[in-house]
């Protein structure tokens, strides 16, 4: 085994510091924003490795220099099929990487004035159809509200409906961000980049809402508690997607 040269553990260290300090306090607690740094960093050293003969112990910053990216983004499409889409969210991972060590290493802070100068992929825009009134009321009709997973998969869908945000914003919401008993009642979102914003709720959504937060939460909900939370980890560990999709693809069967 290689000895690491001092480049490649300062680059090493940056790296670790940038994925478990920097992103979960500065950039987003989403978890899947994390993951999504973490894949790219890791695809990229990958490629590094198998196809520049490249190993972690003799990484140096001119590995990331712009001519390797760009090869590496035509590797992506060509090798791996990826869509110009998934590139340039690729792109936009190593792009943060290259910015946060730019900042704590001022020699390679071309690096990323280097990248920021990589062109996005095209992307052909495509045309998203939205789903009926009757196919919406018909999807809200499958929950079995005689079980109590159907009265939280009811509540949790018009939820979704009646405010038009992320997945995963609606499933980040605490009891501390509902506003139920204002004069208008609302919610309030922490999206990407910590920027909070006040959506107001219809009397349809409020009432299941209250009826919902009653039932699963008690008289006095527990301000940092997960308005929809895992059965698995109690209030204090919000549902995953994974179980989230799985729901409502039962329903949209039965729907269908």
């Amino acid at each position: 085994m290689k000895k690491a040269t001092n480049e490649s553990v300062i680059i090493a260290r940056h790296i670790n510091a940038f994925l478990n300090v920097y992103v979960p306090s500065q950039k987003s607690s989403s978890s899947h924003t994390l993951k999504s740094y973490q894949y790219a960093l890791a695809l990229y050293i990958a490629y590094l490795e198998t196809e520049k003969a490249i190993s972690p112990e003799t990484l140096v910053g001119e590995c990331f220099s712009r001519t390797v990216i760009e090869q590496w983004l035509r590797w992506l499409m060509e090798q791996r099929s990826c869509s110009p889409e998934t590139c340039n969210n690729r792109l936009a991972s190593l792009r943060a990487f290259l910015k946060y060590l730019g900042g704590k290493e001022i020699s390679l802070l071309h690096l990323y004035e280097d990248a920021t100068r990589i062109p996005r992929k095209k992307v052909v825009r495509k045309k998203v159809t939205g789903m009926s009134k009757k196919a919406v009321r018909l999807l809200l009709e499958m929950p079995d509200l005689s079980t109590k997973a159907g009265r939280r998969d009811l509540a949790l869908m018009i939820t979704v409906y009646s405010t038009a945000v992320r997945m995963d914003e609606v499933l980040s919401l605490k009891a501390k961000h509902l506003n139920l008993d204002a004069e208008k009642p609302s919610l309030t979102i922490i999206g990407k980049g910590s920027k909070i914003r006040t959506l107001y709720l219809l009397p349809k959504a409020v009432a299941h809402l209250k009826k919902y937060l009653k039932e699963f939460h008690g008289d006095t909900p527990n301000p940092d508690a997960f308005v929809f939370y895992s059965r698995n980890t109690g209030f204090y560990g919000k549902m995953s997607q994974t179980a989230v999709n799985k729901l409502l693809k039962k329903h949209a069967r039965a729907a269908h």
